[in-house]
């Protein structure tokens, strides 16, 4: 039983009876949102957002009602109609339509996802540092020799491609090493991350990145050796330890853009 549900039941009416109210229209209603009936046995509820959002059914929603940008922005609950404490997305139109699907991932627990990156909601969401990369640390690797990759992951590109962080984050430190470039961030959340064995951005430039600077997403941290195929190298650790960065995508993106898409046609919307 949700929430909405349960305080529903709860509710003393005259004459002191008791109605428990089944329907999805006016479980929506009793939160006072309005109803819509869609397709596919799918039922919607939608609010207006204000500043007061106490009467929302549930932490989730209040949490993504918070982030609204805009006055008036809209909030829309969906789930099956039969069941409708049970959501299938929640959606969001602000400047923008953010929305979030509940879906159940290979470990079979269920998490938010936002649509537009794939990304479990709320949380970090990393990038990959390269346009086109592949991890050539597998479960299989062999490490005799090269000690070095139990502390760092190489990462494989097209020549010259240019670097990016996995998330913002500011400068702890940068300059050269016998690998090559490097540039560490601190991204915050307790992550940080060091790029190394690069080249850097233009040929010309021969001062580090400032000690605190912010970088962004789109910051260019550096290049790839100019050859057709090249790599580099990253260190990402998490509460001071070392993590994968396989770990670390695939614990921030419990579904891939397949298995997302897959789940959006099923629903039918």
């Amino acid at each position: 039983m949700g929430f909405a549900e349960k305080l529903v039941n709860m509710l003393p009416l005259p004459e002191n009876e008791v109605v428990v109210v089944n329907d999805w229209k006016a479980k929506c209603e009793s939160m006072r949102g309005t109803p819509f009936e869609l397709n596919g046995g799918l039922g919607q509820c939608s609010w207006v957002v204000s500043d007061s959002v106490f009467f929302l059914p549930n932490d989730f929603l209040r949490y993504v009602a918070s982030q609204a940008k805009t006055p008036h922005a809209k909030l829309h609950w969906i789930a099956p109609r039969e069941d409708f404490s049970s959501a299938v997305l929640v959606q969001r139109e602000d400047s923008l339509v953010y929305t979030y699907l509940h879906v159940m991932g290979q470990d079979s627990l269920f998490y938010w996802v936002s649509i537009d990156n794939g990304c479990r909601y709320p949380g970090i969401c990393p990038r990959q540092p390269l346009d086109w990369s592949a991890v050539t640390i597998t479960g299989d690797f062999d490490f005799e020799g090269k000690e070095s990759m139990l502390t760092m992951d190489a990462m494989l590109g097209i020549g010259e491609a240019p670097i990016h962080p996995i998330l913002p984050g500011y400068v702890l430190s940068s300059g050269k090493d016998s690998l090559g470039h490097f540039v560490e961030l601190d991204h915050g959340n307790n992550i940080t991350s060091r790029m190394s064995g690069m080249y850097p951005v233009n040929p010309a430039d021969t001062v580090p990145f400032i000690v605190g600077e912010y970088l962004d997403m789109n910051s260019t941290v550096g290049r790839l050796a100019p050859r057709d195929s090249a790599k580099f190298f990253l260190t990402v650790r998490q509460n001071g330890f070392f993590v994968r960065w396989a770990d670390l995508y695939a614990q921030t993106h419990p579904l891939d853009s397949v298995e997302i898409a897959k789940f959006v046609k099923q629903i039918k919307l």
